[in-house]
This record gives structure tokens, sequence and C-alpha cells, in this order.
């Protein structure tokens, strides 16, 4: 019995070591700047620059879709439709303009979105997603906003089977939480008081 007992606790040692470990070696990529573009701690953004004369509410917008560059557990070209429809929607629901012609273009770089846990789940009884984005908003050459971000989410804990499309629940959860991120810290601004 002893010996049966000390192989169980070995075995589920190093189970334990190689799901931390797997976790710890998750990529933290630091999302491409824009040249010539210093971006400071934003409210909702992990990092963002806006021009000063930059009026997001006056302006017609042209949404290019976004480079999937590294999708793992999602294929690159699902999630950025994905992504697409969840940006598009949150534009339209906050008044701004879209137009397929327009001289202001948000421009981006999805350079890392993951679906973890998917294998592990009826153990954990959740997943997780990894979201790294990057993007710009530009007029004529001229950069009028950038951002960065860096966005995880898990799914409520539920053992036991998964729910259908878990997986794409979260991804558009997270897509969304980003669009929302965006335009929070375009459209909620007010000018430094001066002097500080």
């Amino acid at each position: 019995m002893t010996m049966w007992m000390r192989k169980f606790t070995s075995w589920g040692l190093v189970v334990v070591l190689c799901l931390v470990g797997q976790a710890g070696c998750a990529p933290r990529l630091a999302p491409a700047t824009p040249a010539g573009v210093a971006l400071a701690p934003g409210r909702y953004l992990t990092a963002y620059y806006r021009a000063p004369d930059f009026t997001p509410a006056q302006a017609t917008y042209v949404l290019t879709p976004f480079k999937v560059e590294t999708a793992q557990g999602v294929a690159a070209d699902t999630f950025q439709t994905l992504f697409m429809e969840e940006l598009t929607q949150a534009w339209r629901a906050n008044g701004l303009k879209l137009s397929d012609q327009a001289d202001t273009v948000l421009d981006g770089v999805v350079q890392f979105v993951t679906v973890r846990g998917a294998v592990f789940r009826f153990l954990r009884g959740r997943i997780d997603t990894d979201l790294v984005v990057s993007g710009a908003i530009t007029r004529g050459g001229d950069t009028l906003f950038a951002c960065q971000d860096r966005i995880t989410m898990s799914s409520p804990v539920n053992p036991g089977p998964p729910a259908p499309k878990e997986d794409e629940l979260l991804l558009r959860q997270a897509a969304r939480t980003f669009a929302i991120h965006l335009l929070n810290e375009m459209l909620l601004y007010w000018p430094p008081a001066e002097g500080k």
C-alpha cells in the first residue's frame, strides 16, 4: 500500500509540475508600436497614444481587417472574422461612422490569440484565452491614435462536458473586451490639467 501511494504521489507531482510549466511558458509578446509614437499607460488599454487634435466623433472610419499573426487553439481566419464582427458592432453601437472609402483608417495586428485548457477542461472546469492586440488610427500618414492591449479571460467554472461553442463565446468576449477598451480610451478623454 505504501509503495502504491508513493508512485501515485510522484506521478501526481510530475503532472502538476508539467501543468504549471506549461502555463509559465505562454508567450507574452510586446505589441508593435507605430514609428515615432510614444505610448503611455492607459485607463482602459494597456498603453495608448492620442494626437492632441484628434476628435473621434467627427471622423468617418475605414476598419481594415486586423492581421492575425499567431493563433493557437483557433484558426486565424475564423478569429479574424469574429474579431472584426465584434469591432464593427461596437463601433456602430457607439455612433461612430463607418465607410468603405474614408481618410481615417483603423488598422492593426492581433499578435497572439490562444485558447488554453481544452484538454484538461474536465478537470479544471474552464478554458482560458489570451489576446495581444496593437492598432493605430491614421489619416494621411499621420498617427492620430495608437494602442496596445493584453487581455486574459477564463470561462465560468463549470465542471463536466464543455458547453456548445464555449471557445467561440470566450473568444467573442475577449474581442468585445478589446473593442470596449479601445472605444472607452478614445471617447472618454479629457485633456490634462494645465501645468501638470
